[in-house]
């Protein structure tokens, strides 16, 4: 059984991932360049109730909506403070990624602590998630992928401490959030035998149908052809995947993704010292079967996406519980540990 925290303990946990996202967020946010990118010009007119955009982006809907949504209701309190015509969309969206992905840091911190991590060592994991530049990128920007990033914070979640709701949740959900998270599903039958194969078949099946649904409801309001636009777009994304790994393996790709999770890169390098003992420590409670496959899946993504640095944030989770466990357990972190006053423990099984 997962660790049981009180529920102020949690929220706690939360603000602090939310505190650690705002200002750095807000900061991009206020200093966004006046011409928005591809994307976020399709989520902003997303967010207006307009649908004719690209097919990559067109069936995202759920961030835009609640972002949409958000910016009606509040723009006569934005109004007080800078009187506009236009509801304060870009704050709304804001506002959206950055609580989306304090959940996906309150997620990552427990399962951290699932792991075995002491609970210390998994605020400090669950900071190289909500620190990390791209989260910052996200939550500053009119994007969506803070959605994706909680569904696998959840999913990974429901792999450290065997949860079947967490699990059949992620499979419901995490499909119409963003159609990408499909490639996360061999994880779900490889690794989801805490949940009934029938029950994890039901929660696909009702994935697959919330996404056909929304495909429909969007294709049925947009003259263009649907059916035609997807499949166009499908072989346009397969046709990236050479480029984008030769880009990987450059200097510049490997540079520019390295700085991603910046300094917290080198305890993962530290991590990797010391012997097959002491990496075990670490490594076996990490559980590496289950993380591997959903690296694998966050390589898929970022070969076929057109910012591979930006799509290294789904990886997020997996790092913030091997930073947790490698600062608990590594003996070069012991002086850190003796600083916060705690100990090594074995993990949860």
């Amino acid at each position: 059984m997962p660790p049981a925290f009180p529920r102020q303990s949690l929220l706690l946990v939360f603000l602090l991932a939310l505190a650690l996202l705002w200002s750095n967020a807000y900061f991009v946010l206020v200093n966004h360049p006046a011409a928005y990118t591809i994307d976020e010009q399709s989520y902003l007119q997303m967010a207006q109730g307009r649908f004719d955009v690209p097919v990559t982006h067109r069936y995202r809907v759920v961030v835009p909506l609640l972002a949409g949504g958000l910016a009606h209701g509040t723009q006569g309190l934005a109004n007080l403070i800078s009187p506009s015509d236009q509801p304060p969309l870009g704050f709304s969206f804001f506002l959206v990624n950055t609580l989306l992905l304090a959940g996906a840091g309150l997620l990552a911190f427990r399962s951290a602590v699932v792991a075995g991590a002491a609970p210390g060592a998994a605020l400090l994991g669950m900071a190289a998630l909500v620190t990390c530049g791209s989260a910052t990128y996200v939550s500053g920007r009119l994007l969506v992928d803070s959605a994706l990033v909680l569904m696998v914070a959840l999913l990974y979640y429901s792999v450290q401490a065997r949860s079947a709701p967490a699990l059949l949740t992620a499979v419901v959900l995490g499909p119409v959030l963003k159609e990408s998270f499909l490639l996360f599903l061999p994880l779900v039958v490889l690794y989801g035998g805490y949940a009934r194969w029938w029950h994890r078949l039901l929660a696909s099946a009702g994935g697959l149908l919330l996404l056909l649904a929304v495909h429909w409801s969007i294709d049925t309001h947009v003259a263009a052809a649907a059916s035609a636009g997807s499949i166009a777009n499908a072989l346009a994304h397969s046709r990236s995947i050479v480029s984008n790994l030769g880009w990987l393996f450059s200097l510049r790709g490997l540079v520019i993704c390295a700085g991603v999770y910046g300094l917290f890169n080198a305890v993962l390098l530290a991590g990797c010292w010391g012997g097959s003992a002491t990496i075990g420590q670490w490594l076996r409670p990490l559980r590496p079967g289950p993380t591997l496959l959903l690296l694998t899946a966050v390589l898929a993504h970022m070969l076929l996406s057109g910012e591979m640095s930006r799509m290294l944030l789904l990886a997020g989770p997996a790092v913030a519980v091997a930073v947790a466990l490698i600062l608990d357990r590594h003996p070069l972190f012991a002086p850190l540990r003796h600083l916060l006053g705690t100990t090594a423990k074995s993990p949860v099984e």
